[in-house]
């Protein structure tokens, strides 16, 4: 089973429209966690550019279109 089938309904509706802002926290968690290493000989490492993008992707939504839903 998927950790999502064991949520209600109205939970899992509410996680697609709010759930963004707490990916958010999750990712900038992971962006400052202790060891986490943001560049590799001398590169940005993969991660931190994949952790980058998805912050960035999340920011740019506006939570007034969100509040309208």
């Amino acid at each position: 089973m998927y950790n999502t089938q064991t949520k209600s309904q109205s939970y899992r509706n509410i996680d697609k429209t709010f759930g963004v802002y707490l990916k958010l926290d999750q990712y900038y968690e992971q962006l400052y966690s202790k060891y986490f290493k943001k560049t590799y000989a001398g590169k940005p490492s993969k991660r931190y550019l994949r952790i980058v993008e998805k912050i960035q992707r999340l920011e740019s939504v506006d939570y007034s279109e969100i509040c309208k839903l």
